[in-house]
């Protein structure tokens, strides 16, 4: 399992969606929504682990219209929370909202489904559990196996989303956010709407709608 934990763990390092989102989460909202936000993708990373283990590539060379179809529909929801941060205009502030307050602003399980979301329409996610994550997953045959590499991978997920929140939530990572949050906003924007964009192409090329245009 060591290979495991250490394939994991490059994979989860390589920033994409799910960091961008916790990283900013933690430096503009309150600690619960926060830890919403990780638990959310602590569920969507499990999700891609089961279905590599139930044998996702596979799946995805057989049906690749369906890989299409799901790469597309990840696609366009990362644009579109692209282009609501490419849009941002004001920095935030913190002083006018207390922990409390912007806890009462929304739910637990309406947080949870955001990071959900994130990390389902991610296409790191979908590459990296479609191809390198499943070489490893496959090869479990006996179900301690597949529990407890479940286990390492939901854990491994949860902790280090953690502590990228605790690392954004501490003062100085908030000065410096609420200072350029603006900016930084607009910047992870173009990164969502890159992913958005490469998922949307490659969903066309697996359902060859580019020849059918031709």
């Amino acid at each position: 399992m060591l290979n495991l934990v250490i394939v994991h763990f490059f994979g989860l390092i390589t920033p994409g969606p799910d960091f961008f989102y916790v990283s900013r989460v933690a430096a503009s909202n309150s600690r619960r929504n926060a830890i919403c936000a990780i638990i959310g993708i602590t569920l969507g990373v499990f999700f891609w682990a089961l279905a590599s283990i139930l044998g996702l590539a596979l799946l995805f060379t057989t049906i690749p219209l369906f890989h299409g179809i799901i790469m597309c529909l990840g696609g366009s929801y990362l644009a579109y929370l692209g282009w609501l941060m490419v849009n941002s205009r004001t920095n935030v502030e913190f002083e006018s909202y207390s922990e409390q307050e912007l806890n009462e602003n929304t739910t637990i399980p309406a947080e949870i489904l955001k990071g959900l979301l994130i990390n389902l329409s991610n296409a790191k996610a979908i590459i990296y559990f479609a191809s390198v994550m499943s070489l490893i997953l496959v090869s479990l045959t006996e179900v301690w196996q597949i529990l407890t590499a479940l286990f390492i991978i939901v854990i491994e997920t949860f902790l280090y989303f953690y502590a990228i929140s605790i690392l954004f939530s501490r003062r100085l990572a908030k000065q410096f956010y609420s200072r350029y949050s603006r900016y930084i906003d607009n910047l992870a924007g173009i990164i969502f709407l890159m992913f958005g964009a490469y998922l949307i192409y490659h969903g066309f090329t697996e359902m060859n709608l580019f020849s059918m245009l031709k």
